[in-house]
């Protein structure tokens, strides 16, 4: 069982990989994305997007939800994996059928009929899933970030491939549609034939109990979830049409990418090694805070940046076709920032073993953004999303509170994670309007966002460095090639330690 320093080594192991990783995944996907969205059209994501809805719909009760009690364990030689598999058959296989149907039922309405025959083919995922998670999940526990991240890029190139050859052959919607059950595909392979891993089809009420209060609980926070997405796709497709579907996603998905996925990706790496630091510990405050310091650090500015420079990143990223998203990506990014945190906080309560908090939290969350939909689609998506951004701060707040009530977080961390970042946004977001006030549109798009990404950094870290150098210290001092930084921002003045107890 990792302790100590190797529980710190492991930590900064996680971040490097799962930077690493992900920053090859983003730009396969990003350039991916400047093909797709010139071969398709909105209604072809439109469509997609209303099948993938209706699948996460399904997919609440999958065995994902189960698979991450394994996390929970302090001790991964606890974890019952044959359990894990048995039950994991019986659940998927019965999804997979339950998508057939929905497809068929589907396919007997005039309105969403389109989404029918992708929502049946996207029903393999199900299957996929079965031994793609169980090894994910694996290697997670074992904390073989190589290996689990290797296999994850080989599915990202897996998906993107066959995703752009069906684009280039004239797939339209199917361009989309292939790449959810080919995503997990090296994974499952690789439990077959280099785990070498064979069921014995085991399983007890008594060994899967706990397991299964767990995923219950997630399940009802999915279901949540998932269930404001489908209202709030429905709602559109319903109101307005497929297209305008497909430009509040491409603005969704854009505002994602930008801002959105900092906070998933650092729990994502980070949720292994934080669970198993004891909860309500000093060790597990001290993570905490320093997670979401990070992701604090890193998601306000983007959210910032990109908020401000709307019109030249649709410009740049999706083409002048896709200008409709423009007016809509400044609130979708603010929203799309806050729930991102609201997620950290929600992984680290999770972490802290308070899962009904998290449960609470999530479900009330998502039945005011479906009444909101139900009120405000109808009259204006611009509408609907400031209200989101809205109801995201006010998640984000009774999250924190959350976690200082149940001793995962220090109030002065908090503090930390949140001021100094908005106080540097301040003043690089005015470097931003001082520029555009001195210089015309006049420049390509790409050029403006690096002039202005330049400016806007420099200011961001001379706030920090300036303005708060303990705090930006002991981040440092805890990420991968943080020392480096360190030196770079000339902190040998500073005599400051912030070492992971």
């Amino acid at each position: 069982m990792l302790a100590g320093p190797n529980l710190a080594k492991s930590a900064r192991e996680a971040l490097s990989w799962s930077a690493g990783s992900q920053l090859l995944r983003d730009v396969l996907q990003f350039a991916a994305m400047l093909v797709m969205v010139r071969l398709l059209t909105p209604e072809d994501y439109g469509t997609a997007a209303l099948a993938q809805s209706v699948l996460g719909i399904l997919a609440i009760t999958s065995f994902g939800n189960f698979a991450a009690h394994a996390f929970q364990f302090r001790d991964p030689f606890e974890i019952d994996w044959q359990a894990h598999f048995t039950a994991a058959v019986f659940i998927n296989v019965t999804l997979f059928l339950m998508t057939i149907i929905v497809a068929w039922a589907l396919s007997s309405t005039q309105r969403y009929a389109g989404a029918a025959l992708p929502l049946a083919a996207l029903s393999t995922t199900f299957l996929v899933e079965i031994p793609a998670t169980l090894r994910n999940r694996m290697l997670e526990t074992q904390h073989d970030w190589v290996r689990f991240r290797l296999l994850l890029i080989l599915g990202t190139m897996l998906a993107l491939g066959a995703g752009l050859a069906v684009g280039l052959l004239g797939g339209g919607v199917w361009a989309l549609v292939v790449q959810p059950p080919l995503f997990g595909l090296p994974a499952a392979i690789d439990l077959i034939w280099r785990a070498q891993w064979r069921p014995d089809w085991s399983w007890s009420w008594a060994r899967y109990r706990d397991t299964a209060t767990f995923g219950f609980n997630r399940m009802g926070a999915a279901a949540a979830i998932r269930g404001r997405q489908t209202v709030e796709q429905t709602l559109m497709a319903g109101k307005y049409d497929f297209a305008a579907l497909g430009v509040f996603t491409r603005a969704m998905g854009l505002a994602t990418l930008v801002a959105g996925r900092l906070g998933s990706v650092a729990m994502q790496a980070l949720y292994p090694v934080v669970t198993r630091a004891e909860i309500r510990s000093a060790k597990f405050q001290r993570m905490a805070g320093l997670v979401l310091q990070g992701v604090c650090w890193t998601t306000i500015p983007a959210a910032a940046f990109f908020a401000f420079n709307a019109r030249d990143t649709v410009s740049l990223l999706y083409g002048q076709q896709w200008l409709s998203v423009t007016p809509l990506l400044p609130l979708a990014v603010i929203g799309v920032a806050l729930n991102g945190v609201a997620a950290t906080l929600s992984s680290l309560l999770l972490a802290n073993n308070e899962i009904r908090f998290c449960l609470l939290i999530d479900v009330t969350g998502a039945l005011v953004a479906i009444i909101l939909a139900f009120l405000l689609i109808p009259i204006n998506i611009v509408t609907y999303l400031a209200a989101l951004a809205g109801l995201g701060l006010l998640t984000v707040i009774f999250f924190l509170s959350a976690l200082v009530m149940t001793n995962g977080l220090g109030l002065k961390s908090v503090v930390t994670a949140v001021f100094p970042s908005l106080v540097a946004c301040i003043f690089a977001v005015l470097i931003i309007q001082i520029g555009r006030y001195l210089v015309n549109d006049s420049y390509p798009a790409i050029v403006q966002l690096l002039t202005f990404g330049i400016g806007f950094a420099g200011m961001y870290l001379a706030v920090l460095r300036l303005g708060f150098p303990s705090a930006t210290r002991a981040l440092l001092e805890v990420v991968p090639a943080g020392h480096s930084m360190i030196r770079w921002l000339r902190f040998s003045n500073l005599h400051y330690s912030s070492k992971v107890p």
